[in-house]
């Protein structure tokens, strides 16, 4: 019995050192792909900046340190952890944010359990305390217990893409215009919703900037345009409640980028998705404008 004792506690040890080590290994390359870095502007978003900025392209087009820490179906209490989380971790704040918006920003069904993004950043109190309030005690401890636990498919790419250092879009897909307009008739599309608390979030945020002298730039990118002209007496309130967000802060400004390039088709791998084109030629007509505005 003693020696199986044994045997019990150095598989505990060896497999709670092997998931410290490998857990190790994988924060390098997810911090680095998330880039939680110092630097002068800080991307936040979720997959339509992720796929729609190219971080090196605008870091080469304004001659400033760009980090873009943008997670597929953040919705605006995870943008607002992100932001803190960023700070807390890189101990710097960043001159101007950049924030995606659209007229989706609201909805509720951005993402289910977005919370489960943040289980590898367990380390970090923010994300504890985040995580604390919106995890179940099952998942929480397991995660906190077993690092590995903490990783899914997406994360893993994460890390593979941070060690490679690459930030571009990897699609080269064209969005198929007439499966997307049966999809329409049919009423199996994005709608645009209104929930009160993600609304709520969005203004805190904004005043959370102002407060920490952070200038914001909210970059509405392009979506298609057949999906913005699907409901448009809710996309206009949707996009007036945005901006008369902004305008309410000194720190703030709205940049819309559909119009001309919402009517783009080729630019675009779905209806709210740019391809690997689209994110070269919508990264830089937000540096000319971002430069324009930094003279």
């Amino acid at each position: 019995m003693k020696e199986f004792c044994k045997v019990i506690a150095l598989t505990l040890v060896l497999f709670a050192a092997l998931n410290l080590m490998v857990n190790a290994i994988l924060q390098t390359g997810l911090k680095r792909y998330y880039c939680l870095q110092p630097a002068e502007v800080l991307v936040i978003g979720h997959s339509m900046s992720e796929m729609g900025i190219d971080r090196d392209l605008l870091e080469e087009r304004l001659g400033l340190s760009v980090a873009k820490y943008c997670m597929n179906g953040a919705g605006t209490a995870d943008r607002l952890v992100m932001l803190k989380h960023y700070i807390e971790t890189t101990g710097h704040k960043p001159k101007m944010v950049i924030y995606d918006v659209s007229a989706r920003s609201f909805s509720l069904d951005l993402a289910d359990n977005s919370h489960a993004l943040f289980y590898p950043f367990m380390a970090s109190p923010v994300i504890r305390e985040y995580l604390r309030r919106n995890a179940s005690p099952k998942d929480y401890w397991t995660k906190r217990l077993i690092p590995l636990t903490r990783y899914d498919d997406t994360r893993f790419g994460a890390v593979i893409r941070g060690y490679r250092r690459n930030w571009k879009c990897s699609s080269s897909r064209r969005v198929d215009l007439h499966a997307f307009s049966e999809r329409l008739k049919q009423g199996t599309f994005w709608k645009i919703g209104f929930d009160e608390e993600s609304m709520r979030l969005f203004d805190e945020t904004l005043a959370w900037l102002d407060v920490q002298g952070i200038n914001c730039i909210l970059v509405a990118l392009p979506c298609l345009d057949l999906l913005n002209e699907a409901q448009p007496e809710l996309y206009a309130k949707a996009m007036g409640h945005i901006r008369s967000e902004a305008e309410k802060y000194p720190n703030v400004q709205l940049h819309d980028m559909n119009g001309e390039l919402s009517a783009r088709h080729e630019l675009f791998r779905d209806p709210i998705h740019l391809n690997r084109e689209g994110q070269i030629v919508a990264t830089s007509q937000l540096a000319d404008s971002l430069k324009d505005g930094l003279k």
